[in-house]
Order: C-alpha cells, then structure tokens, then sequence
C-alpha cells in the first residue's frame, strides 16, 4: 500500500488531534486530582507561612508540600504544549492570525512559569537542610528557601506565564465560535471559565502582593477563582473529547480512502 503526501498529511493530523484531546482530558483529570489532594491537606492544615515551616511539610509530606507549590500546574502547564498544536491545527481555518498568536502566548506563558516555579526547588533545599550539619549551612538553606518564597508570593513571573497561558484558551474559545469543529457551548464555556481566571489571577496577585484585602474583594476573588476552575475543568473535557473524536474521524477517513485505492 502506497500512502499518498494527502493521506501522510491527514494520518499526521488524526495523530495530532488525538495527541492534544488526550492532553486536554489529562488536564482535566490533573485538576481534578489536585483538588483531591490539596483541598483536604488545606483544611487540615493550610500552607505554611515560613521557610522552615515549608522544610518541615516538605520533609513530613512531600507530595502535599509539591501540590501546595502548584505540581499539578506544572502538569497541566506541560500538557498544554500539544493540546495547543492541536487546537492551531484545528481552528487556523477559522482565524489563522489569532490561532497562531494564542498559541505563541502558550510557549511563552508556559517558558516563564516553568522557569519560576519554586515547587521541586524547594523540595531539593527542604532536603539540604534536612541532613545540613551545622547551623550556618542551615542559615543559608533557610536564606535561600526564603528567596524562592518571595517568587511565589510575589505577583510577578509566575502570574504573568499561567495569565498568557489562560489568555491563550480565552483567545483560542472566542475563535472557536467562529469553527464548525467545535460547539457554541465548548466555546462559551471557555470564554467565561478562562475569562475569570485571567481576572482572578490579576487580582488575587494584586491582593496578595499588597495584603490588602477586603471581604468584599476576598470573596469576588473567591468566585472567580472557584467559577473559572470549574468551567476550566468542564473546557479541558469537552475540548478533550472534541479533539479525539475530530483524530478518530480523520484516522477513518484516511482507511477508507486507502481501502478505495486499493480496490
């Protein structure tokens, strides 16, 4: 059986299509497993307020101290590479020009937070001074550790890769309302579920940074934090099915047509 340049093209897209649908319900599963881990452990306890507070849960429980440094962002972080490819390959047709710009702030927002995410460095300096012996080279440690803190509370580098990142699934559901491939509702529901978390990032950084918060402001951050995640959640599934469904039709089509060559 010859395969043809046309049908080598689609074969690769039916791959990329499923490659990026299995990314996005992936995402969807990583958050859900990063509530389940970190919801409880924050009642139980929430995240600590000094260095050698972060070493010791990071020496007692360190997944919980990796998911409270945002582990399942990185996850999810990494897992948007090809659902974006996916989702260009997908929507170009629509928007070529906006396609491709969403997708740049992706590598970008996802090149930045990567690059000031404290979380496994901070398990790596929890672990130095775990077996440090002598009390300078635990001030170091803790000097150190202090450092990394202050990217992580701060509202800087770390805010600005996951708001391109969300910016990017903004820009990429209002293009989709002018696809065919995917659903008003898929698109709505990433509008208003990115849409909040952009704003919710702006603001809880602000808030954060400052401390100066109200119950009003509290409680806005609140929702639009809880009312982005979970339409994020429902936009990560829908997208995921959407994209293995679009691979498992161009996967066909690409049978069918070599069967016909065939015969």
């Amino acid at each position: 059986m010859t395969i043809t340049g046309t049908e080598a093209t689609d074969s690769n897209s039916s791959s990329l299509y499923r490659i990026g649908g299995a990314a996005a319900l992936i995402c969807a599963l990583m958050y859900v497993i990063t509530l389940i881990i970190y919801v409880p452990a924050n009642l139980a306890s929430p995240p600590p307020e000094t260095v050698l507070e972060w070493f010791t849960v990071f020496e007692d429980r360190p997944i919980t101290g990796l998911f409270f440094l945002g582990l399942g962002d990185i996850v999810i972080m990494l897992l948007w590479g090809p659902m974006a490819l996916a989702l260009y390959a997908v929507l170009k047709q629509s928007n070529r020009t906006w396609s491709l710009i969403a997708t740049t702030f992706v590598f970008v927002g996802m090149a930045v937070f990567l690059a000031t995410n404290t979380a496994f460095s901070m398990l790596s300096l929890s672990q130095e001074y775990a077996s440090a012996a002598t009390e300078a080279q635990k001030s170091i440690l803790l000097a150190a550790g202090q450092s990394m803190l202050a990217v992580t509370r701060g509202s800087g580098s770390l805010y600005t890769g996951m708001q391109l990142v969300w910016l990017s699934g903004f820009i990429l559901s209002i293009v989709m309302l002018r696809s065919e491939a995917f659903s008003k509702a898929n698109a709505w529901v990433g509008i208003l579920g990115m849409g909040f978390l952009v704003i919710g990032v702006v603001g809880g950084g602000h808030y954060t940074s400052t401390g100066d918060y109200t119950t009003i402001q509290a409680a806005i951050i609140a929702l639009q934090y809880i009312g982005g995640g979970l339409l994020s959640l429902a936009w990560y599934i829908l997208v995921g099915l959407r994209l293995w469904k679009l691979g498992k039709v161009e996967g066909n089509t690409v049978l069918n047509q070599s069967y016909q060559e065939q015969t």
